[in-house]
């Protein structure tokens, strides 16, 4: 009797580590996902729009419509958002894939 109840204890405390250690997993992709897209929207926001909004957009801009430059908040914001909606994927993957 005290065998079976150790062994169960083991099978759960095995059980309780895989799904902290898949918790953490996730946790971690997520994390990475949002820091890089974060830091590489940023950069792509920041000096791209300068470079091609004035092109696509003369009479908007010369209009004073749209900004030729973003500042920097305004890029952070953007950033944070597209980082934000980035570091949703490895969850909403996870979510979706089928489990034994």
């Amino acid at each position: 009797m005290q065998d079976a109840r150790e062994e169960l204890k083991k099978e759960m405390e095995q059980e309780i580590e895989k799904k902290v250690v898949e918790g953490v997993s996730i946790g971690t992709t997520i994390f990475v996902a949002f820091t890089v897209t974060f830091v590489l929207t940023v950069i792509v926001f920041k000096f791209v729009w300068a470079w091609v909004i004035p092109d696509l957009f003369p009479g908007a801009v010369a209009q004073g419509l749209i900004s030729a430059d973003l500042t920097w908040l305004a890029t952070v914001k953007l950033a944070v958002l597209v980082a934000a909606l980035s570091g949703f994927y490895p969850s909403i993957v996870d979510a979706f894939k089928q489990r034994p």
